[in-house]
Order: structure tokens, then C-alpha cells, then sequence
């Protein structure tokens, strides 16, 4: 990547919490990324509950994904996009058959990066991923959402569709708002992502005291409406 690419990519990932670099791994390491963390999650043990379908901890497996998630080709690009080193959290493997669970909409409450590169290709029909462009900028306006609690986000002006082919990457802010939805084909949507952080409370340290009394009225109300 190129000057130019790379301060274009961070203008991008500035304004609208994300960004995608196409054909950012090859055939073979998409192939490889698969079939090691294949390997790795046929001897996880059934879980209940949310979420099933997706598989965190690979490196503690792999050392392949240690590697891969503090030293992989997209760590110096994400350091740009962030301004500052990121630090691994863990890798995690994600598979979405028919009529799988959704993820909906929602933003983490932390500082850092997350990198998503499909294994398959993703659309809205396989339960891509959605973000809301630049809502890392308005998380206020957010701060109501869960992940295990069904938004309609599909009218917002500011969504949009991550369609992706196999060895695509998106880099993204866990403060932007994101999701995938359902699996309507027979065929199994498989993505493989790495989780970075940074200061938990740096995205409150510019809030006023009356915009972090809302932003705690409006994560108490949640919770409230969660467990009602």
C-alpha cells in the first residue's frame, strides 16, 4: 500500500468508522485461515445460549493465529487507521448457516479496532455484515442498541451493505454501530476477524457531565428492557 492508499483508507475510516480493502489475502491464506480454524473449533465443545456460531480464543489453539493476530499484514494498516499500536485481544472464527442466528445492531463499548476478512462471500442474502457510516461519531444517538435485541436499522440513510468476496477485509471502530442479519441461502457464511483495544473509558473522557448523565439513563433504560 502505497501514501496515497494508505491516507486515503485512514480519510475513510475517519469519517465513516470503517473500510474495505479489497483482495487483501490471497486464495491460499484464505484457505489456510479456514481450515486451521476448522480444525481448531471441531474440538469445541457445544455451547447454548447466544451466539453459538461464533468461536473466540483461536490463538490460544493455533499459535498460526497468535501470529496472525499480533503480527498479521493488516496490524502497520490498522495502526495508521487508529494512530496508535493496536493491542490484540484475541481471534475468533465466525460461521453463519441457514437460518443461523443474527447479530443485531449494536456498537462495543471500547476503544481499539476489529478486522474482518471473509472466507466466503457475503451479501445481504448470507447475512453480511451492516454498519451505520460514521454513527462512531454519534454514540449517544446509539447508545440504546444490543446485539441481542432486534433493531430496524434497514431504512437508515447512513446504512450500508459490507458485501465481500473471499480474502476481502474490513477494518472497523467496535463503536460503530454494525450487525449481520440472517442466512436465507443453504450455504454456510464463513468470516475469521481479530479484536484490538485500546482505553475503555477514552470515548467518554470528551462527554459533558449532562451528555454522560443521557448516555448512563440510556444504557440503564436498555438493560431494563432487556431483563423486563
Amino acid at each position: 500500500m502505497n501514501q496515497a492508499e494508505a491516507a486515503e483508507h485512514k480519510a475513510d475510516f475517519d469519517r465513516d468508522g470503517y473500510v474495505i480493502i479489497r483482495e487483501f489475502v490471497t486464495v491460499d491464506q484464505v484457505e489456510e485461515i479456514c481450515r486451521r480454524a476448522e480444525a481448531v473449533t471441531s474440538k469445541f465443545p457445544q455451547t447454548k445460549g447466544m451466539f453459538t456460531n461464533v468461536f473466540k480464543g483461536l490463538e490460544r489453539s493455533d499459535d498460526f493465529f497468535k501470529e496472525l493476530l499480533h503480527n498479521g499484514a493488516h496490524v502497520p494498516i490498522l495502526e495508521t487507521l487508529l494512530g496508535k499500536k493496536p493491542e490484540p485481544t484475541t481471534a475468533s472464527f465466525f460461521t453463519k448457516s441457514k437460518h443461523a442466528e443474527e447479530i443485531h445492531p449494536h456498537s462495543d463499548a471500547m476503544k481499539g479496532g476489529v478486522i474482518w476478512i471473509a472466507i466466503d462471500e457475503t451479501n445481504r442474502e448470507n447475512g453480511c455484515l451492516h454498519f451505520i457510516k460514521g454513527s462512531h461519531l454519534r454514540e449517544e444517538e446509539f447508545a440504546h442498541l444490543s446485539a441481542s435485541e432486534p433493531t430496524d436499522l434497514s431504512e437508515h440513510p447512513d446504512l450500508v451493505e459490507a458485501a465481500m468476496k473471499p480474502g476481502d477485509i474490513v477494518m472497523f471502530r467496535p463503536t460503530t454501530v454494525h450487525w449481520s442479519g440472517p442466512n436465507h441461502e443453504a450455504t454456510t457464511r464463513r468470516g475469521f476477524n481479530c479484536f484490538y483495544v485500546g482505553d475503555p473509558n477514552e470515548r467518554y473522557k470528551n462527554l459533558t457531565p449532562e451528555q454522560l448523565a443521557a448516555l448512563k439513563k440510556k444504557k440503564s433504560e436498555a438493560a431494563a428492557k432487556a431483563t423486563a
